[in-house]
């Protein structure tokens, strides 16, 4: 962390403490333009190589998505072809994910500190370790932990192919997917790892509904108002959809659940 870089505005500074000194006059462009719009996002994703602790992680995260949102908000009036817009908002989706998964790698090396007074237990409870420090300390709240370590958890080589893939066909580049891609590749390994008889009938059925809600409790983790910020008008729509779908089964599922008679 010795390294100086060189930020928007021409001059040098350590990177030690730069993110914290970026503040909103290197975000805010009066008319901003493809070549400027380019560089802020690079130059967010080429800090990464500079951050190694999981305070400054934090605070290039923010960034990212406060540059990811720039770059939403200036494509609104920015005369750019429909490709040039489209490259711009995956260069910021992908530096927003990446971020994001350098501060799980940390988060998931650090040992943090859960509050309260530290257990003490055995003859060895005064010579306790100096407990790591809270997520309210290194300003990260739970869920923001949570989804930074999972994406964190998807292979290299899988993390890179879905970005790839995503430009090649074209798809919008989310968080939400990089966590769906996190939730398959553990249910992949967890599948590879158990060599007992698949059950049938009712036993498999439950087995199933068991797999599927642990993906769906997924959701519980995601920002509603980005995550429909992120999606195209037509996509709203099929989701809109979908969820009226859901909510019926739901509430049919509720309701078998409250009469439902003993196991079978």
């Amino acid at each position: 962390m010795a390294e100086s870089i060189r930020v928007l505005d021409g001059t040098e500074r350590s990177n030690g403490g730069a993110i914290a000194d970026w503040g909103d006059r290197q975000l805010r462009l009066a008319e901003p333009d493809f070549d400027q719009l380019s560089a802020i996002v690079r130059q967010t994703r080429d800090m990464i190589q500079y951050i190694d602790n999981a305070r400054e992680s934090a605070l290039l995260v923010r960034r990212a998505h406060a540059v990811q949102a720039l770059v939403d908000e200036a494509l609104k009036n920015c005369h750019l072809l429909e490709e040039q817009q489209f490259e711009l908002r995956q260069e910021a989706a992908e530096a927003h994910l990446r971020t994001q998964r350098r501060a799980g790698e940390l988060l998931a090396e650090l040992v943090l500190h859960p509050g309260g007074r530290p257990r003490e237990t055995g003859p060895s409870a005064g010579a306790v370790s100096r407990p790591g420090p809270t997520l309210r300390e290194l300003g990260i709240d739970r869920h923001e932990s949570h989804r930074w370590q999972r994406i964190a958890t998807v292979p290299a080589d899988l993390f890179e192919e879905h970005i790839a893939s995503c430009r090649r066909e074209r798809k919008e580049l989310t968080t939400g997917r990089v966590l769906v891609l996190a939730s398959r590749a553990l249910e992949t390994e967890r599948d590879a790892s158990d060599g007992e008889s698949r059950p049938s009938g009712g036993q498999a059925l439950l087995v199933e509904y068991r797999r599927a809600m642990r993906h769906l409790s997924e959701l519980l983790w995601l920002d509603p108002a980005p995550l429909a910020r992120a999606m195209a008008r037509g996509e709203r729509g099929e989701e809109v959809a979908s969820l009226s779908r859901l909510r019926t089964w739901l509430d049919e599922f509720e309701h078998a659940l409250g009469s439902a008679g003993p196991p079978v």
